[in-house]
């Protein structure tokens, strides 16, 4: 766990952890109505258990005000797939290429109360970053909302690689966009001191985890 500003940065170690991810996902997405109902009111998908993902939370004052998923395509992690797989393969294949390490960023909520947050836009990332250093990523992914195309242009420096389509577990539509991580990712850690990541902190970090694979977290 890690200080930033006010916020403390968690990534997932624990099925109770993750548990509180799943229901801060449930309540985001059941508040644009990007999901149905559940008892549960928990949202998690079978990547959750897959051991090329984590999952990181955002706290403030010990409550879950922010949480993302890096999901990472390697040869170190056998290939496994991808979420955006599912939908936009083809385009990462014409666009990226099969042959790349891809580290996609996926399941970003915000808690629907703080939802207009600049800086709990900007934090989670830095858990991509990890990733995309950590792993020496070439490309990083992620879907997004047609109006938010300006945004991840101007913060990420990212470009749209795909027309409007579905993104698995959730009914919305979106665009899928990729950044060049060789080309781009310094001039976008250099943008916020917190994406400055600490050369034992990313030694120290893997995707490993033991989190049991029943989906009842």
């Amino acid at each position: 766990m890690k200080q930033i500003n006010e916020f403390l940065f968690q990534p997932c170690e624990t099925e109770e952890e993750l548990s509180a991810a799943a229901k801060l996902r449930y309540r985001a997405y059941r508040g644009v109505e990007a999901i149905a109902e559940n008892p549960q009111q928990k949202f998690i998908d079978k990547y959750d258990s897959l051991n090329n993902t984590k999952t990181c939370l955002l706290l403030e004052n010990n409550e879950v005000v922010a949480s993302v998923r890096a999901c990472v395509y390697s040869k170190e992690h056998d290939f496994l797939h991808i979420p955006s797989f599912e939908v936009y393969k083809d385009d990462i294949e014409r666009e990226l290429g099969l042959d790349k390490i891809i580290v996609e960023s996926n399941r970003f909520v915000i808690a629907p109360e703080k939802v207009d947050s600049k800086i709990l836009f900007k934090i989670p990332f830095r858990f991509i970053i990890l990733n995309l250093l950590k792993y020496n990523g070439d490309f990083i992914i992620t879907a997004v909302r047609e109006k938010h195309i300006p945004l991840y242009k101007r913060f990420l420096t990212m470009e749209v690689i795909s027309s409007p389509k579905k993104y698995p577990g959730i009914n919305v539509d979106m665009v899928l966009m990729a950044g060049d991580c060789k080309k781009n990712l310094q001039s976008v850690i250099d943008k916020e001191t917190f994406f400055s990541i600490p050369r034992e902190e990313i030694d120290s970090y893997s995707l490993s985890k033991q989190i049991a694979n029943d989906p009842a977290y």
